[in-house]
């Protein structure tokens, strides 16, 4: 499943989920497959992963949920954050280091996605 993710390989999450794939299941850093939809930005992935259960806060072993991994690699991009956010993702959630995705939104100027935290402000 997370190279499904990683690949951005919807068909390929399909078929695993059809055969039975846990969708949270962790790597070794606690890493879950929603976690690398997110890296990649993969929206049909993280749609597919979250329609079939996914954890959309699970947290990997730094402290951060998917959503902050959306923001991290989102490059302007706010599809996937607005996903997560829309899916219950929490935008206060701190990490290990004491950072939080809306957090790193401003840290890092990120505008563009900026704007889908407006409640959170």
């Amino acid at each position: 499943m997370h190279d499904a993710a990683l690949q951005n390989n919807s068909t390929g999450a399909l078929q695993l989920i059809a055969a039975g794939a846990v969708v949270d299941a962790p790597d070794y850093l606690q890493f879950t497959p929603l976690h690398f939809a997110a890296q990649e930005f993969s929206v049909e992935v993280a749609t597919i992963l979250l329609d079939a259960g996914a954890q959309v806060n699970a947290r990997n072993v730094y402290g951060n949920n998917p959503l902050f991994t959306a923001v991290f690699n989102s490059r302007g991009r706010g599809e996937l954050v607005q996903l997560l956010l829309s899916r219950g993702a929490d935008a206060a959630a701190v990490n290990n280091a004491g950072q939080s995705p809306i957090g790193l939104a401003r840290l890092i100027g990120n505008y563009d996605v900026l704007q889908f935290f407006e409640d959170e402000r």
